[in-house]
């Protein structure tokens, strides 16, 4: 194959990258938009696929458009992949993905796949973001690369998150990473670091904030204020903290409490499990709309905030530890179900259990769609029939996207 070649994209890829044909092989082709016709090299060659960087683009797709970020691109930042697609496309692009996956690694014929769902604004949305040192100053990590640009602005951070960015812009020697994140709803400040071999800085603030150390093993040492910070999602508060999954996008949760509701088709006198239930977000969320929710979470400060987040309640039940083995033991019946895996999937007999208890509707909950087609197999093992899916957008600029997908018996 020529090193340097021409070739029209025909479609998106999970990961972002447009693709297109050539010499019976699939190029892969980052910052290129499906529709183009473009130059580039490949930089990487196998026998049915390849990749490649783009030189130039010979003929321009209706949806680009110029960049807002000065360090976006493929010597840049990688934070973004998409700043250069107009909006509509994104969304567009984002429903392709997750109808292809289905497809192909879930081995769905024709996926009913709704139109991605969007919430507040595409720019300035983020309330937390992890960076990286550059030097003496923090950065974001250059696309597929553990090497930092070196960033003094960025246009997805919320205007909150980015004063903050601004006051904790240093690093130092043993520094591995800064998680900074920001509340709406009550402007508290968390500021969660990673250090090598685990040590403790000593640190000196003039401004309002709480700090923690993240530890290799998990575990989360305060260093200033409380490990925790309150945060009012669709009118709930929330207590949230580092060390499990949390919303860094807050319209989009609250979209995504809203999507779960419309699939669960939840009511009086049922009983709802929500199973890998984080901080409780779900639980919390559709604790008012059903007789009983039963939340299931192995990460211990999870856990913790979940109990305190829905500690006003008399219909929550919530148990601790992993939950292939929590399920195995419980025994009261259930009418639905939610499950937000990680990414390795749903864990062990998780489906086959939960329609033991009686689910007949279940929403499955993830930021990566090919976990969603891995587990089609075990979810139709436990008589679950794929229903439909919805990508709701919660990193613009992105190819991230949550995808909640409904599934009955």
């Amino acid at each position: 194959m020529k090193d340097i070649i021409e070739l029209k994209m025909t479609g998106v890829a999970h990961g972002g990258e447009a693709l297109g044909k050539y010499d019976h092989r699939t190029i892969f082709v980052a910052y290129a938009l499906p529709g183009e016709r473009v130059r580039v090299q490949i930089t990487e060659s196998h026998k049915r696929w390849a990749r490649a960087r783009l030189l130039e683009v010979l003929a321009p797709s209706p949806s680009r458009v110029q960049p807002a970020c000065p360090w976006f691109g493929a010597d840049g930042c990688g934070g973004c992949q998409w700043q250069h697609i107009a909006r509509p496309a994104q969304l567009d692009y984002k429903a392709r993905i997750l109808r292809d996956q289905l497809q192909r690694l879930g081995g769905v014929k024709k996926p009913l796949v709704r139109k991605t769902r969007s919430a507040g604004e595409p720019w300035r949305y983020r309330t937390r973001m992890t960076f990286y040192p550059a030097g003496e100053t923090l950065g974001l990590r250059r696309p597929d690369s553990y090497d930092v640009q070196p960033i003094d602005a960025c246009p997805i951070l919320h205007p909150d998150l980015e004063a903050l960015f601004q006051d904790f812009n240093v690093a130092w020697d043993g520094l591995r990473s800064v998680d900074l994140t920001v509340s709406l709803g009550t402007g508290e400040r968390l500021v969660a670091l990673r250090t090598r071999g685990d040590e403790a800085p000593a640190i000196e603030v003039d401004f309002p904030v709480s700090i923690v150390l993240e530890k290799s093993d998990g575990r989360v040492q305060p260093l200033v204020g409380d490990p925790w910070y309150f945060e009012t999602i669709a009118g709930r508060t929330y207590r949230l903290g580092p060390g499990a999954r949390r919303p860094f996008n807050i319209p989009a949760a609250e979209l995504l409490i809203a999507q779960v509701r419309a699939y669960l088709r939840a009511g009086p006198g049922q009983v709802l499990m929500d199973v890998y239930s984080g901080h409780g977000l779900i639980t919390l969320g559709l604790a008012e709309t059903v007789s009983m929710v039963i939340g299931v979470e192995e990460n211990p400060y999870a856990m913790e905030n979940a109990a305190f987040n829905c500690s006003h309640l008399d219909n929550v039940a919530l148990h601790e530890g992993p939950p292939p083995k929590v399920l195995r033991k419980l025994q009261d019946p259930i009418d639905l179900a939610v499950v937000t895996p990680p990414n390795e999937g749903v864990g062990h007999r998780i489906a086959q259990n939960l329609a033991r208890l009686g689910a007949r509707r279940l929403v499955y909950i993830t930021d990566n769609p090919a976990t969603l087609a891995r587990d089609m197999e075990q979810l139709k093992s436990a008589n679950y029939r794929f229903i439909e899916a919805t990508a709701i957008d919660a990193a613009p600029q992105t190819y991230y996207f949550t995808t909640v997908a409904l599934f009955t018996r």
